[in-house]
């Protein structure tokens, strides 16, 4: 049974319903390609053939040792070992071509086990699908070449430096035209309706169709992931604001000045204050370091 705060957040998703069931829409496109013959079409008919998916990983969390951690829509695995993030974005409040920076490191740090050799860095795919051409080169595809250029900015093609990074942008704003699959699969992503179904991706159609009929599952992960992210932001928020609170008061307790901590903490001077006033035991009237180097000055 649903509360009645999931029921109404409930409502809310189903008035947003057509714009959420189409592939741009990277929670329903979480739940279509997590079928690993899906992803199969879509990494096929993107990258061409000699790239087989024998693994697939929707909403793939990798935290880093400061415990900042990134959610990557699909996670491919090949025979080659060749990973395969796929990002799909309608909203540009972000800088993308960073975000997939951020990614790589990410999938580098989780891939390159300690004590192992850089050159064991399996080559990774960054297909990332956007609803606008935030590039704004007036192209479809954009795939990122990286090359040598010398101090007068001359580039040179003879030079590619090739560090095993792919990146692949793709938006829905520029049609591709070319009666292509592609051209076929990006119209199906922007708009997934029976008009734009084509054969050629099959396994897509026939996963998006499941995942349609299963509409309570379909509620379920999307209540579940509203959920799930509010909380963590929630969670995320006040445990910082405790870890602040405890450098805050143990730097009063050591005797440093409230602009000093202030300082540090990039927190008002009333907030250390009030924390302060709270808890008076942890004030000193003099700073311990302060105290200490005029002793040592004395000797």
């Amino acid at each position: 049974m649903w509360t009645r705060g999931e029921r109404r957040m409930n409502e809310t998703i189903f008035e947003n319903l057509p714009q959420k069931m189409n592939l741009i829409s990277d929670l329903f496109s979480r739940v279509v390609f997590r079928d690993k013959e899906a992803c199969r079409d879509l990494v096929r008919i993107i990258l061409g053939e000699g790239y087989e998916v024998t693994g697939v990983t929707s909403q793939y969390d990798i935290t880093n040792l400061q415990y900042r951690s990134v959610v990557l829509d699909i996670l491919a695995e090949t025979a080659g070992e060749e990973p395969i993030h796929v990002e799909f974005q309608i909203s540009d409040d972000d800088d993308h071509m960073r975000r997939v920076r951020y990614c790589n490191g990410s999938i580098d740090t989780h891939l390159l086990k300690k004590g192992r050799a850089y050159k064991e860095l399996p080559d990774v795919y960054h297909i990332y699908i956007t609803m606008n051409d935030f590039i704004g080169g007036g192209r479809t595809v954009y795939e990122i070449f990286r090359t040598v250029r010398d101090r007068k900015g001359t580039y040179s093609t003879q030079y590619p430096v090739e560090n095993g990074v792919h990146e692949l942008y793709i938006n829905l704003e520029i049609p591709l035209g070319d009666g292509s699959e592609l051209d076929h699969l990006l119209r199906y992503i922007k708009e997934t309706t029976e008009e734009n179904e084509d054969a050629c991706f099959g396994h897509i159609i026939k996963s998006v169709k499941e995942c349609r009929e299963g509409e309570d599952e379909i509620m379920k992960y999307y209540s579940s992931h509203e959920f799930f992210e509010e909380g963590k932001k929630e969670g995320r928020e006040e445990g910082e604001k405790r870890i602040q609170n405890s450098i805050i008061k143990k730097m009063l307790s050591m005797g440093q000045p409230l602009e000093f901590i202030s300082e540090c903490t990039d927190k008002p001077v009333e907030y250390i204050r009030e924390i302060a006033t709270k808890e008076p035991m942890l004030v000193r009237e003099e700073n311990t370091y302060d105290r200490n180097i005029k002793k040592k000055n004395v000797e």
